[in-house]
């Protein structure tokens, strides 16, 4: 019996593992982590192992409400840390490197033999384009890295040179880089070690990264739930057929891609469709105005007692921009095809986390349809515009990265367009 619980018990602390890892990241929502720590937990059974098996079954019972409870305690110590973490630093750090002629990146790949081929065959890319900054070089840290940093706050980080020869001044460039931005750099200068970079490791997580369902209430009310899209996300199909309004309310509808709606027939037969229209819930049949926050005890008293507020939720039209991105390099932070809501702080973050290869897009929506896009192109080298769908035309220019994380804010929080304050626009005609 003891063998057994042994078992179990390493299981478990395998699949908690993951869920730190996972957390650490910034990366997903509370679907993937589920996923991904269960993923994870597969992955390291023994040869023989049954993957059905009562120990394995024991060890997955409950990952869902210890990421629940994960989650939890992240958003409340995140609520207590300072402007900018050193996480985030790590990400401007890595940011300004590739804008210098060092190409850098996070979490990249499995190991350092996976990671350093990757971005050697990277600098070849970039030094084949014809304009952009003069490529030496590149500085990395891989998943396994990420894991032993989150668990020990020490950040081994990677580098190599274009020539040998200029390996040395490579890690000394990423080393004073790092420093530049408020990190504690440890380095004995000889170019065959990696630099000790210490961490206090915390990503924030914002949005629907954030969200989590919070433990079930016996008793509490339920809907049948369907989505009016050929292909809905799968965070979105997680909660289908029979759901509780507080998983609904708080793992779905805030964050409903722009096109997509719900279905919601409550238990008294009547049946709603709710959409989402920037920062408010419309509600299609009842003809009502939700806001997307606190939105679990309205839904609740329709569901029982079919009851709605007396007023309408208003829009605010500012502080959130609909966010469409793609990011497919490897070890990229992915992408989402349908415009989904982010807070300006998220939006701005996003700026610096698509990982600047050449393709990888972001694009930025006001509640006024006014929209900033930027798209990362060889050398590497930023380009952001403005597109003016009625003269069929758009006015850009290359831009820094803090230039951009600007033009978001401004975008979000002032709904106005601040390109053409950055001096000249170059007119592209469709």
């Amino acid at each position: 019996m003891s063998e057994v619980r042994e078992s179990v018990d390493h299981f478990r602390a395998t699949a908690q593992e993951g869920v730190a890892a996972l957390l650490a990241t910034g990366r997903g929502g509370y679907v993937d982590i589920c996923q991904g720590a269960r993923r994870r937990l597969l992955d390291v059974l023994e040869p023989g192992t049954d993957p059905e098996g009562p120990q394995v079954r024991a060890a997955l019972e409950g990952l869902a409400a210890y990421v629940d409870d994960a989650m939890e305690t992240h958003m409340q110590r995140q609520r207590r840390w300072r402007s900018r973490t050193d996480s985030e630093r790590l990400t401007r750090a890595f940011r300004a490197l590739d804008e210098s002629g060092i190409i850098a990146r996070e979490d990249h790949m499995c190991c350092d033999t996976c990671a350093g081929g990757s971005l050697r065959q990277a600098v070849l890319v970039h030094q084949k384009a014809p304009e952009g900054p003069s490529i030496r070089g590149y500085a990395y840290y891989h998943e396994q890295d990420t894991r032993a940093a989150v668990r020990d706050g020490t950040l081994m980080v990677g580098f190599g040179a274009t020539h040998e020869i200029r390996r040395a001044a490579v890690g000394e460039e990423v080393a004073e880089t790092l420093r530049a931005h408020g990190l504690t750099v440890t380095w004995n200068g000889d170019p065959g070690t990696k630099l000790d970079v210490a961490v206090d490791w915390r990503r924030r997580r914002w949005g629907r990264g954030a969200a989590h369902p919070g433990p079930a209430v016996a008793g509490e009310p339920e809907v049948e739930v369907s989505y009016r899209h050929e292909s809905p996300p799968a965070w979105m199909t997680h909660y289908q057929g029979r759901v509780t309004v507080r998983e609904l309310a708080r793992m779905v509808l805030p964050w409903l891609p722009r096109g997509h709606a719900a279905t919601l027939t409550s238990d008294r037969g009547h049946t709603i469709e709710v959409s989402r229209d920037f920062d408010l819930l419309r509600v299609l049949g009842d003809v009502r105005t939700l806001p997307r926050e606190r939105l679990e005890e309205p839904l609740s008293r329709w569901a029982v007692g079919g009851v709605w507020p007396e007023e309408d939720a208003r829009s605010s039209h500012t502080g959130m921009l609909d966010v469409i991105y793609s990011d497919d390099s490897a070890e990229g932070i992915g992408g989402i095809d349908s415009a989904e809501p982010m807070e300006t702080a998220a939006a701005r973050e996003l700026v610096h986390r698509l990982t600047p290869a050449e393709g990888n897009f972001a694009v930025f929506v006001a509640s006024d349809e006014s929209c900033v896009q930027m798209m990362w192109e060889a050398g590497p080298r930023l380009w952001m515009e403005s597109p003016f769908p009625a003269q069929r035309l758009s006015r850009g220019r290359f831009v820094t990265t803090s230039e951009a994380e600007e033009m978001v804010r401004i975008l979000a929080d002032e709904r106005r367009l601040a390109l053409g304050e950055l001096g000249e626009l170059a007119v592209t005609t469709w």
